[in-house]
């Protein structure tokens, strides 16, 4: 810094004297720009050019310099002065050719930059990176990919620039597999790879699942950094911070989380929390990202949550249906200030409230936002969609329509499974007939797939057969397991087994296919395949959870207050069948007596969470059940009429959608 203001001092004693020429302009044109100050490059050489001396005219060390300075502060009218300056040059100066392609590439006028590259009378690798690279980094990957190949059709020697600009644009369009390809063939080809290189690569194995190419990249990496004398402390836990977030997102969580552990928490930045807060809410366990966002918050090293880290923090809450931690991440984001600015954080509270059962909430999160995108609109319609309320999910998306939004496939997925919700058959087949012809959407197997749900729903089950029978593509699982659903309700056995064998040709396992064919099987009392399918269950590691204080599917009657939640149910059934309720025998999963069927019906995990929170919440107070496996249609009956002689809303959130249950109905209205 000394060294620089004596540098200044002595250049303004020569301008002074009137010795100032040319090279010494330069030299401190070029000091400015080793220090990043852009703002007084430009400064400086407008003075240079308006002295009107011709021993002071830029030539190309000047333009060269200043160039820089005006892509890197966008400065593009600037930049196409200096560019008619340099006409001259382009046909003999490379480094002048590069610097003109480079600031209209950082200014995003590519069109510009691929005019004066193509009139470069001499190029260099440097060249065509910066093109490579602008291209890529406005989203043109096209173009930049056609650059790329012919580099190699003319043997231009690619070096690392070129092929971590190319491997790092396939990641980020979760093309991971042609990621990993560019990869080998740059390892083939000698070229080293950098940090850029690495976190690259991991990215991609990341968007693809590939844990195995990712241990490959992680050995690579410690071989690098061991081969490196003195190693970078920032570019080493870059990317450490993509390995932990590659094994996350192959779930291997306890890999990641070891990861984690191992880094000095001075050393840590909020990249490795995002990625480690992020991977757990979205592939490990919610509750633990909720304490590491806990964690953070009281971090003794001035790392903060940022917009990003409390996406992932709202994330795990909308998981949990956590509506108490959600709401104090919302008061933080308040005070932060972090809405409006910061459009996906508005969109993550949306969609954090709406799936903890506020949907109201969440409508006042959208009503409130002063910018809004296509997101903001399909999460406010999926939230009213998910609690029923199909009309006002229409509504969203006539106002969506009027601000003349973009209306894609997935804007018609949301509109039709909100009709499914809410049991309106015919809106859902007016939209589902009319998506081509007004909109110009093509329905996809997805949207198929919502109109089987719409018809089977609705009892049409012929129809939604006929549906299937005219796809104009084959059938997923998709579709298959929204037929079985339907059957599922209407009891119809025979198109069961057709679903059934369609799902396993095409070898579809999930919890809500099983839950699905064993609960059929239970109708039609065929207990040795509810056996054979509770089987697979157990096998497939499928889990019945709920989340109100305690987890499991029966309650353990250790827990300190069991007898006063099984005498709470017992009075309560004793009630709601004097009012009329019978025990809906056929969702007892067992082969045994209507006696023994009512004792296990008793023990349903959801009637368990209802008697806990009615013992435990304040007089009048929601009661909020979250539940991973679709509700049991005996459960639900039962809750309908408790609702009628408890003070409380009985706020039930399943595999698929809310049930809002109060004073004997529910927001479902049967459809689900």
């Amino acid at each position: 810094m000394w060294a620089f203001g004596r540098a200044r001092q002595v250049f303004d004693e020569m301008l002074v004297r009137g010795i100032a020429d040319v090279i010494s302009w330069n030299s401190i044109v070029a000091a400015y720009v080793q220090k990043d100050e852009d703002k007084k490059v430009l400064e400086l050489f407008d003075s240079m050019v308006s002295l009107d001396c011709f021993e002071l005219r830029p030539d190309a060390v000047s333009l060269v310099n200043v160039l820089p300075a005006c892509g890197a502060s966008g400065a593009w009218r600037r930049g196409k002065q200096l560019h008619g300056c340099a006409i001259g040059c382009l046909h003999e100066d490379v480094f002048v050719g590069n610097a003109i392609v480079d600031m209209y590439a950082k200014c995003k006028g590519l069109d510009d930059a691929n005019k004066v590259f193509e009139l470069m009378g001499v190029k260099d690798v440097v060249s065509w990176n910066v093109l490579v690279t602008g291209y890529s980094q406005i989203g043109r990957f096209d173009e930049a990919l056609g650059l790329f190949e012919r580099m190699r059709e003319e043997e231009i020697d690619l070096n690392v620039v070129t092929w971590s600009a190319v491997i790092s644009r396939y990641a980020q369009r979760d093309l991971g597999y042609e990621a990993l390809n560019i990869f080998k063939e740059m390892r083939l080809s000698g070229a080293e790879p950098n940090v850029i290189t690495l976190v690259s690569v991991l990215s991609g194995c990341a968007a693809i699942g590939a844990l195995h190419q990712g241990k490959e990249t992680h050995c690579y990496a410690i071989k690098r950094m061991l081969r490196l004398e003195g190693s970078n402390a920032e570019e080493d836990l870059m990317v450490i911070n993509a390995l932990i977030d590659m094994y996350a997102k192959c779930k291997e969580m306890k890999i990641a989380q070891a990861m984690f552990d191992d880094i000095d928490r001075r050393d840590r930045n909020v990249v490795t929390w995002i990625v480690m807060i992020g991977g757990h809410a979205q592939h490990g366990d919610a509750n633990d990202a909720l304490e590491l966002f806990s964690a953070m918050l009281k971090n003794e090293y001035s790392v903060f949550p940022n917009a990003y880290t409390i996406s992932c923090a709202l994330v795990a809450c909308a998981r949990l249906s956590s509506l108490r931690i959600g709401r104090q991440i919302c008061a933080y984001v308040l005070r932060q200030g972090y809405e409006p600015t910061m459009v996906f954080v508005a969109n993550c509270l949306i969609d954090m409230y709406a799936k903890s059962g506020d949907v109201d909430a969440a409508r006042l999160v959208f009503d409130n936002m002063s910018q809004r995108n296509t997101v903001s609109w399909t999460s406010l319609m999926t939230g009213y969609g998910i609690h029923g309320r199909g009309e006002e999910a229409l509504q969203v998306f006539n106002m969506m329509r009027g601000a003349g939004l973009h209306i894609d496939g997935l804007t018609f997925l949301v509109v039709l499974y909100a009709c499914s919700h809410s049991g309106m058959v015919d809106q859902g087949m007016n939209y589902f007939n009319n998506m081509n012809g007004d909109f110009g959407v093509v329905p996809g197997a997805e949207h198929y797939a919502c109109m089987i749900d719409i018809l089977g729903c609705a009892g049409r089950l012929d129809e939604a057969m006929k549906l299937i029978e005219c796809m104009p593509m084959e059938p997923n699982s998709v579709v298959w397991v929204a037929l079985l659903s339907a059957c599922r309700v209407h009891k119809n056995v025979d198109l069961v087994e057709h679903a059934a064998a369609k799902l396993s040709e095409l070898e579809s396992e999930n919890d809500g296919t099983y839950t699905l064919l064993s609960n059929i099987y239970v109708n039609a009392k065929r207990w040795k395949d509810v056996a054979r399918v509770r089987s697979l269950m157990k096998h497939s590691g499928i889990r019945d959870l709920d989340v109100v204080g305690f987890k499991g599917r029966r309650l353990d009657r250790s827990h300190p207050m069991s007898e006063k939640i099984y005498d709470l149910l017992e009075d309560l059934i004793h009630r709601i069948k004097a009012m009329g309720y019978i025990p809906e025998t056929s969702f007892a999963l067992h082969d045994v007596d209507d006696e023994e069927k009512g004792d296990l019906l008793i023990e349903h995990s959801e009637k368990l969470a209802l008697a806990y929170g009615i013992l435990t919440s304040a007089p009048g107070a929601p009661i909020r059940i979250t539940k991973n496996l679709r509700v049991c249609g005996n459960c639900h009956t039962a809750m309908t009429y408790i609702s009628k002689i408890i003070e409380h809303e009985i706020i039930l959130r399943d595999s698929s959608r809310f049930h809002h249950i109060k004073n004997g109905s529910c927001s479902c209205r049967g459809f689900w």
